[in-house]
């Protein structure tokens, strides 16, 4: 029996609610793991995914809790050790730490990326010395996106994807992809 794809709403909502469910868990807090297992359950239950995994980790340790299965053809479930793609919703998290760090004065949204990441973007008209870390995290940077580069995009599309889905790639390699290009017109960020 297949079971169609939820909407992106119905996931959005879902992801929502269980990131308000983990906001005030701490990895110690066994009633609080009770009411994310239950956000979990509910989520695979009703928002059509075979599966679905938190984990908290703080300094008071770790809790990992799942819903449903990791392969809908053997059953088996999710496991601590598995990885999985986040994707695009990796931003708003970053942007989060770094507004942190920002609001606790360990760095400034001014810092240009050269003084942070020395030499890791050059060249192309872009310039680590003037790019900030405000142009950053409001896409004003200029820099080229890798996820538009040609030959990313045809990996990922099409007959390619089943090929190039498991790829991997280092921070570091991605960064290199959009010096690699021109640079598009900086805003004022």
């Amino acid at each position: 029996m297949t079971r169609a794809l939820p909407s992106m709403t119905g996931l959005l909502i879902t992801a929502v609610a269980l990131t308000q469910a983990l906001a005030s868990v701490s990895a110690a807090d066994a009633s609080a793991h009770t009411q994310v297992q239950k956000a979990l359950d509910r989520a695979v239950a009703d928002g059509g995914a075979p599966g679905m995994v938190a984990e908290v980790r703080d300094r008071r340790g770790r809790w990992f809790g799942s819903a449903g299965v990791a392969d809908t053809r053997t059953g088996r479930k999710r496991q601590p050790h598995e990885r999985f793609r986040i994707g695009s919703a990796a931003k708003p998290f970053t942007a989060t730490v770094v507004l942190q760090l920002a609001a606790e004065g360990r760095l400034s949204l001014d810092d240009t990326v050269q003084k942070w990441l020395p030499g890791l973007v050059k060249g192309n008209g872009n310039d680590g010395g003037t790019i900030t870390i405000r142009h950053l995290l409001n896409h004003t940077s200029g820099i080229f996106n890798y996820g538009n580069d040609k030959e990313e995009f045809a990996k990922l599309s099409g007959p390619a994807w089943l090929e190039h889905r498991y790829d991997t790639y280092t921070p570091e390699q991605l960064v290199k992809i959009g010096p690699a290009q021109s640079t598009l017109l900086r805003g004022a960020g």
